[in-house]
């Protein structure tokens, strides 16, 4: 958000403060290993790398650690079900990039650096005190700005304060804006994977326990992430291997549940590896499945949850990002919906500063664009879980029969992907 309001020329004439918990400069001097990728990834749309181009963010980046794909297989465990989703009309052959969270953050401070003079960053503090403008007339003067105490007691008066920090925001808690939704009980499990070969597409299978995805990198690595019930996330997060993540993507649900079963039992390793090869061999290679897993890197794990807000807003609050919904993974939205509203609010902000408006009372405009939409993708996605989670024979069936027909239109594919992943 920052980098966005350092690149408008309207509001030059303004003063950015960046405030983070972290301590950005390690991530602004990050060095990438040579020999593995981190397992906390982000999916970004072909629209929104765009717009991280035209920010000067891209460039930054460590560009040989970016992936591009543009086809993803969506597989049905129980119901059978298959459609090959494939960019094929679009004005660029890349539908979506695979970048790691690291280098996407460290590309953005070093934006900020190059292009952000009027930007002052106070890294390592949090908000410690937070003073609310009276109620008045909606007069510019700094009077009625809110005042930020900081940690380490910096005060900030700041005409409108933009909370762009994260799912358990305290900008959103501040301000009072209520949240509702529900825990999945579930958690994802990311992990990077070594393939026997390079792939550039996406392969994602939806079993009963929750949808599983294998997500291209450069140089046969690819990114795991698995929604998995809490009592299999810890089984899983100590006893992961590569045998089970190529089970995952070929087994049915029956022969799954007799492995999560050798888990729960504490069979050794090598009689769970056993059992799975044998299981295998029946299996024949195809264009559904992915490359084999032949190693397994670092894994990190993280609850799943469907946040809404009350509000994008407040008086001289607005939100952006997780901090304004937080959704499930399994259609990777999550980043990508924030950019949106960064994009959305950045020219709310630009258009105001424009005409000589006071930018902290012009956030209707910014919430009656994005809430909706925003509301409308989280619900999208929440019924897609719900619908591939359900075990029921004759939803199955239905599953299998709808994925059967879509893969057969590609007009209605091509849809689905700019919708998705462009």
């Amino acid at each position: 958000m920052a980098a966005a309001l350092g690149s408008l020329d309207a509001m030059s004439h303004m003063r950015i403060a960046l405030v983070d918990s972290g301590k950005l400069s390690d991530i602004r001097q990050w060095e990438p290993p040579t020999d593995t990728y981190l397992p906390r990834t982000l999916q970004i749309t072909a629209s929104n790398q765009r717009f991280l181009e035209r920010l000067g963010v891209w460039n930054l980046c460590f560009e040989d650690r970016i992936q591009a794909y543009n086809r993803a297989v969506v597989t049905d465990a129980l119901g059978k079900g298959k459609v090959d989703l494939v960019a094929l009309n679009s004005s660029s052959s890349d539908a979506a990039f695979m970048i790691e969270t690291k280098n996407l953050v460290s590309g953005l401070l070093k934006a900020i650096d190059h292009n952000g003079s009027r930007i002052d960053v106070f890294e390592r503090s949090k908000v410690s005190n937070w003073e609310s403008a009276p109620k008045s007339d909606a007069s510019p003067a700094a009077t009625n700005w809110p005042t930020i105490t900081l940690s380490n007691n910096r005060q900030l008066q700041a005409r409108l304060v933009i909370g762009a920090d994260g799912a358990n925001s305290c900008v959103r808690k501040h301000a009072n804006i209520g949240t509702y939704g529900t825990k999945y009980a579930q958690y994802g499990l990311v992990a990077t994977l070594c393939l026997q070969e390079p792939i550039s597409a996406a392969f994602q299978r939806f079993l009963p326990t929750g949808p599983i995805a294998m997500l291209p990198f450069p140089g046969g690595f690819a990114n795991l992430v698995w929604s998995l019930d809490a009592d299999l996330i810890q089984l899983l997060k100590s006893g992961l291997s590569s045998d089970i993540v190529n089970a995952a993507f070929r087994l049915s649900p029956v022969e799954m549940e007799r492995i999560y079963d050798m888990l729960r039992s504490n069979a050794s390793t090598e009689q769970i590896n056993n059992e799975i090869a044998w299981r295998l061999q029946h299996i024949h290679s195809n264009d559904a499945l992915p490359p084999v897993v032949a190693a397994i890197a670092s894994k990190s794990s993280f609850p799943l949850q469907l946040r809404m807000v009350d509000s994008l807003i407040a008086d001289r609050v607005a939100l952006v990002g997780d901090a304004g919904h937080v959704m499930h993974p399994l259609a990777g939205q999550g980043l990508n919906m924030g950019l949106e509203d960064v994009q959305c609010l950045a020219q709310v902000l630009n258009e105001a500063a424009m005409a000589g408006e006071d930018i902290g009372i012009v956030l209707d405009r910014y919430n009656s664009q994005r809430y909706i939409l925003n509301l409308a993708m989280q619900g999208i996605v929440d019924k897609c879980w719900h619908v591939f989670g359900a075990r029921s024979s004759l939803v199955a069936s239905l599953r299998s029969m709808a994925m059967t027909g879509l893969d057969q239109l590609p007009a209605v594919k091509s849809r689905i992907i700019h919708a998705f992943m462009q």
